[in-house]
């Protein structure tokens, strides 16, 4: 559990090093600014109400996991694995006395440091805003399922880079990875509107997860069925991944 631990933080040091975490909160209070913007014009122009301050940050989650986010993590797990390989930094990892099982999950591990780290900053400064900007409708209940909804987000996101992971590990051009993880992304999304009776085994329809737990009434049936496909996928890509990895050569 020690290497493990050394393992994670030595990976997170390397994303802070990156001035990633710089770069994704930039891009988070843009998109948030874009989202009030848009609201703004709404409520001026054509006279709607817009969006309360509980349904701010749930429309910025929902342009946020769907773009921004699912990006930087792919930027950050091909770094983390096709990017050392690239630059034969991950030479000096494997040679440790670490297992390549412990290097490989505390990789994926940082990465979910990160995608939640992401989350709870978007998080906070969308619920600042969403209140300062709609004091009126604000309450307690409605942050609590803004809050809920973010961290349900991370399942579906961390789900997306095991798979990446995997992608990452098949092919050694980092921008190979890159476009194939967006192919992936596209056909899935795609797949998952045309194909409406069978868009639960396409992972991007997870990305809604979050709404079935604010939902007025849970369905639970759902959830269970969406648990059981994201566990799926991680079986499958994490044990694929992981395959790839320990056979890799450096």
């Amino acid at each position: 559990m020690e290497s493990f631990k050394a393992s994670f933080a030595i990976e997170v040091e390397k994303m802070y090093r990156k001035k990633k975490a710089v770069i994704i909160l930039i891009m988070s209070i843009l998109i948030i600014i874009f989202v009030q913007l848009i609201t703004t014009i709404i409520r001026s122009n054509l006279g709607i109400i817009g969006t309360t301050a509980s349904g701010f940050p749930i429309t910025v989650l929902a342009v946020f996991s769907k773009t921004i986010l699912p990006l930087f993590t792919a930027l950050v797990v091909i770094d983390t694995f096709t990017g050392e390989f690239a630059n034969n930094t991950m030479k000096i990892a494997i040679t440790k006395p670490v297992s390549r099982l412990k290097i490989y999950t505390s990789k994926l591990a940082a990465t979910g440091f990160f995608i939640l780290a992401n989350l709870i900053v978007v998080m906070v400064l969308s619920i600042i805003v969403g209140a300062v900007f709609n004091i009126e409708t604000f309450t307690l209940v409605g942050t609590l399922q803004a809050m809920a909804a973010y961290l349900f987000t991370f399942v579906p996101i961390m789900v997306i880079a095991v798979v990446i992971a995997f992608l990452a590990n098949v092919f050694k051009s980092s921008v190979t990875v890159f476009f194939m993880s967006i192919i992936v992304f596209g056909i899935s999304q795609v797949f998952g509107v045309i194909l409406t009776s069978y868009s639960n085994i396409f992972i991007t329809t997870s990305l809604d997860w979050y709404k079935l737990w604010i939902a007025s009434s849970l369905p639970f049936g759902e959830i269970i069925r969406q648990i059981l496909y994201m566990t799926a996928y991680v079986l499958i890509f994490f044990t694929a991944g992981f395959y790839k990895f320990d056979k890799r050569d450096l």
